[in-house]
């Protein structure tokens, strides 16, 4: 199942936000994260992974958003393989090279 939240919405559509969204969001990691955030939970609802990635020799982690940057598309194919186990070989590999060849 996919749930979206609406979050950070500028003050003219801040009626747009889902209620407790920020709150739910934050929880998941996203506290002062950009956006696209994504997180994958567990049929019990506990954190799987999410998009946050550890920064090398700091101790903060970076939202990858869209991942686009090597090191974010590291990071969303490794969260995808621990998250979605039955995807193929194939499919990965789809995945990853159109994240890897995408223009900017």
């Amino acid at each position: 199942m996919i749930a979206r939240l609406d979050v950070q919405e500028h003050a003219e559509k801040a009626s747009l936000e889902t209620p407790g969204g920020a709150e739910l969001a934050g929880q998941l990691g996203a506290q002062g994260a950009s956006l696209p955030f994504f997180a994958f939970l567990d049929e019990d609802g506990k954190l799987i992974a999410n998009s946050n990635r550890p920064v090398p020799g700091k101790p903060e982690v970076a939202n990858i958003g869209h991942p686009m940057e090597p090191e974010e598309v590291d990071h969303f194919m490794n969260m995808l393989r621990r998250v979605a186990p039955p995807l193929s070989p194939a499919e990965s590999q789809l995945i990853e090279n159109y994240l890897r060849h995408q223009k900017r």
